[in-house]
């Protein structure tokens, strides 16, 4: 096996193993998530937990990008 090949297979069972413990943990949580009307799907959850729900963008383009959708909706509701 080559070293990048090795490297790869470190990677995946790193993430596998991760993925083993979120998952227990949501399933653990699950029946608090649903009594307490919380329910999420577990891909939330572990996008919640890994932080892949997290926008890494410099603030500039996340502001841009907010002031865009709203000069858009502006525009809308201004045609109406």
């Amino acid at each position: 096996m080559r070293f990048d090949e090795f490297i790869e297979f470190l990677k995946l069972a790193i993430e596998n193993e991760k993925k083993s413990i979120v998952e227990r943990q949501y399933l653990a949580l699950l029946p608090l998530l649903v009594q307490s009307g919380k329910y999420m799907t577990f891909d939330k959850f572990y996008d919640q937990m890994t932080g892949a729900n997290i926008d890494w963008r410099p603030a500039e383009d996340i502001i841009r990008e907010i002031d865009e959708k709203h000069r858009g909706l502006n525009d809308g509701i201004r045609n109406l």
